[in-house]
């Protein structure tokens, strides 16, 4: 990932650049003073000439300026994309297919830039952004060999008729992304859509928007034709008039369980599904027969990448009670070694949260809390910006609000258990079903905790290891619907049967 300049004047006398300066460099020409709505393959700005700023987590510096979505720039963009949708439904998978690849390529080539724009915009450590489009670029290939394998199939009934079951794409989706991993998101939202044929309006979360602007731009480039793709930045309410627009077949969003229950309140009034990825406060199971070093090695990561930052975080670790001490040694170990700071050196471990309401969030659920004391020698935040620091709380009252509640930062709880059954218990004993990561050295016992444990994803002697080709679907509070693998697909494709006869038909209310 390219460094920033160093604020020191150099020698030559030039100014480095300043962040802002960093993010127009890398932005389309045409994504300029607010005219950050991509519309029907153009950039525009709000009708209202609303708009916003984005500012980087990283130190408080002004990042760029952008345009907040109204009702009329909604109508708009869902306009260009019910125009766009018969060209786009009716073109040959293989197609676009071909499309998808050339954005994946185009993705890829960039990724040094979406790195610099996601980790000053979201304050992702510099060494996790690196990672991301290429991922993306993962992504789009991988759904790109999705587009022209879509099929239906017939059914048996009675002679003389023929019943064809076909799939074909719901139409225009409405996409709603969150702030924690903003590349990432939008393309698990626009991959499996576009394969399927659908078009879409997407709107990313207003904290971490700019990686999105580079990706519409890009797609525009491969040959993604206009008004396949829509782009709002906005807040909240442009959100909620994307998920009630009448024009909309499909809402699909990523994000907090209050706000999931919104969006499906506001498209329930037009019959609309939903895809809902939700809240999470997934437990990490460490039986007495685990191997305790990798069992820390995967708390400490599972509960402080990103910040912490991650909806299927396990980090709400319970352990035997045997093995607490020492488990909870390891995990401080892990923890005071850990490098905290600036996202931009790529040292870093730990970054940045990404807004100061985030820290004041996180501040008020663990305000209660008496954390245990450990020294982080290398956690050396920015002066300015956004940082918490870690912690690790021993749980003595199962009713305190950060076991309850997803914190959704550096905060890891550990509670002990005496019994098998027991660990199940407070495992399941929350509203959330995401995932869950189980330690044992027993078949049986992994095989038992698979079966009882409430979530979408268990994962047995390791954590975070998902895969685009993997489905992750949440169980209670935690979603409705999937998204990645195969089963993506089936979420934005709707079935269509038809039967036709072949000899000619009477009416049973006839005698002749």
């Amino acid at each position: 990932m390219r460094d920033l300049p160093k604020p020191a004047v150099p020698a030559n006398g030039h100014r480095p650049a300043a962040p802002s300066e960093t993010i127009a460099s890398l932005l389309p020409e045409g994504c300029r003073n607010g005219a950050t709505l991509w519309i029907d393959g153009g950039w525009n700005m709000a009708a209202d000439r609303a708009g916003f700023t984005s500012v980087s987590p990283r130190d408080g510096a002004h990042l760029f300026d952008l345009g907040l979505a109204g009702a009329q720039d909604v109508d708009r963009a869902v306009a260009a994309a019910r125009k766009a949708f018969p060209a786009w439904r009716d073109m040959d998978g293989a197609a676009r297919a071909a499309i998808l690849r050339r954005v994946a390529e185009a993705v890829a080539e960039r990724a040094d830039d979406f790195a610099v724009l996601e980790t000053l915009d979201a304050g992702r450590a510099g060494r996790d952004t690196q990672h991301s489009a290429v991922r993306a670029a993962a992504m789009f290939q991988f759904f790109a060999g999705m587009a022209d394998k879509i099929r239906g199939k017939t059914v048996p009934v009675a002679g003389g008729r023929t019943t064809l079951v076909e799939y074909e794409p719901c139409g225009v989706i409405a996409a709603v992304t969150p702030w924690n991993y903003p590349l990432g998101n939008a393309v698990t939202k626009l991959a499996p859509i576009l394969a399927c044929g659908n078009c879409v309006v997407l709107k990313p979360a207003e904290l971490t928007p700019l990686t999105t602007l580079l990706l519409a731009d890009l797609m525009a480039q491969a040959g993604l034709p206009a008004g396949v793709v829509n782009i709002l930045t906005g807040d909240g309410a442009t959100g909620a008039a994307l998920a009630a627009h009448p024009g909309i077949d499909k809402v699909s969003f990523t994000g907090s369980t209050a706000t999931g229950r919104r969006i499906a309140q506001a498209a329930a009034a037009n019959l609309k599904g939903c895809v809902l990825e939700l809240g999470g406060k997934s437990p990490l199971i460490v039986f007495e027969d685990a191997d305790l070093d990798r069992a820390a090695d995967a708390a400490v990561f599972t509960t402080f990448m990103n910040e912490g930052q991650t909806c299927t975080s396990c980090n709400r670790v319970l352990v035997a009670a045997s093995v607490r001490d020492r488990f909870t040694r390891l995990c401080e170990e892990r923890l005071a070694a850990l490098r905290i700071g600036d996202p931009m050196d790529l040292d870093t471990q730990i970054g940045a949260i990404v807004s100061p309401g985030q820290v004041a969030r996180i501040t008020r659920l663990t305000e209660t809390a008496t954390p245990r004391q450990i020294e982080l020698p290398n956690f050396r935040p920015v002066e300015g910006g956004c940082y918490f620091r870690p912690m690790i709380i021993d749980i003595t009252d199962s009713n305190a609000p950060f076991l309850r509640d997803e914190v959704f930062g550096p905060v890891m709880t550990i509670q002990d258990f005496g019994s098998d059954a027991e660990a199940y218990v407070l495992a399941n004993q929350t509203e959330y079903g995401l995932a869950a990561s189980v330690w044992t050295g027993s078949i049986a016992r992994a095989e038992t905790a698979r079966r009882v444990i409430e979530a979408g994803v268990v994962w047995i002697n390791c954590v975070n290891t998902l895969s685009y080709g993997t489905p992750v679907s949440g169980h209670k509070t935690s979603g409705m619907g999937s998204e990645y693998g195969l089963e993506a697909i089936d979420q934005y494709m709707r079935i269509k049967t038809t039967v036709q006869m072949y000899g000619a038909w009477s009416s049973p209310f006839c005698s002749n």
